[in-house]
């Protein structure tokens, strides 16, 4: 072997790197390969075979992979000796196929589900379907919808989600924020952020966010108020989120426990501005 190559094992490759090239989009073996190429510089097929412990088809299947995704290049015939593209490019290649990837696969299931299909057997869904997330993906929907957002932003929400809002202080969006945090420097902070937009934004306690939903949603008979607002505060607010947007779609995180996080999404603009009138009751909860 040259001096330039370090001999290498099967064991000397990070098991995390191998798992964060494969959500990329490539196989392990692929993974494995390109990698063992990266620290080896060059290297025969044969010496990729006794280094990694492959057979010899599934190497030179996994080899004309890489080559046509062009993350390694031929770089003499006889023998066959391959040489991986430098990390930052091979990556850079990786990233956008996946991008252009999601595209493809976001159109056409748009069109898919748009075209009343249903499998024999089997009723079609209504419009008004609620979808479920779990905690995982919660923040996936939250950028998904802030990303398509195009004319208003309605959020009630305790100061953990705040991070995904602070990027549309710079839009042209009619934003309305109402934030739980026990934090007395929040608001100020917040309307600092803000102060470039025409924004609505309100900080408050977890106690005047109880005491709001408390006559929200109890009938005002003597001896039933106080028991809902002691149950109230028994939830956990923290995780809580109620986000509209453009009056179309809305994603609401109930305070349940850190285990059991989960959000419900929904598309029907009938059931959302019934609640989004509701809601808008919250704002003199400081006044």
């Amino acid at each position: 072997m040259e001096a330039d190559k370090r001999d290498i094992a099967m064991d000397d490759i990070p098991p995390d790197l191998i798992r964060t090239l494969t959500k990329l989009g490539l196989v392990e073996s692929e993974a494995r390969i390109y990698v063992a190429l990266l620290i080896m510089k060059n290297a025969e097929v044969r010496e990729l075979i006794a280094a990694l412990g492959f057979s010899k088809p599934s190497t030179y299947a996994s080899l004309r992979t890489l080559e046509d995704k062009g993350l390694i290049v031929l770089v003499n015939a006889k023998p066959m000796i391959y040489q991986a593209v430098p990390e930052d490019i091979g990556l850079e290649i990786l990233v956008d196929a996946y991008t252009k990837a999601k595209e493809e696969a976001k159109d056409r299931l748009s069109v898919l589900s748009k075209s009343g299909m249903t499998f024999p057997g089997t009723a079609r869904s209504p419009d008004s379907l609620w979808f479920v997330f779990n905690k995982k993906n919660i923040e996936y929907k939250i950028r998904d919808m802030l990303r398509n957002a195009k004319k208003s932003v309605f959020l009630i929400a305790s100061d953990q989600y705040i991070k995904h809002f602070t990027q549309l202080a710079d839009t042209i969006l009619d934003l309305e924020l109402i934030v739980f945090s026990e934090n007395p420097r929040m608001e100020k902070s917040l309307k600092k952020i803000f102060k470039s937009n025409q924004a609505t934004v309100q900080v408050v306690s977890t106690v005047e966010l109880v005491n709001a939903l408390s006559k929200l949603n109890s009938v005002y008979q003597e001896g039933f108020l106080q028991p809902l607002e002691e149950t109230l505060l028994m939830l956990n607010f923290g995780n809580t989120l109620f986000l509209i947007v453009d009056d179309a779609e809305i994603l609401s995180v109930p305070p349940l426990s850190n285990e059991s996080t989960i959000g419900f999404n929904l598309r029907d603009p009938r059931a959302i501005a019934n609640r989004k009138l509701k809601y808008r009751d919250l704002h003199p909860i400081s006044g």
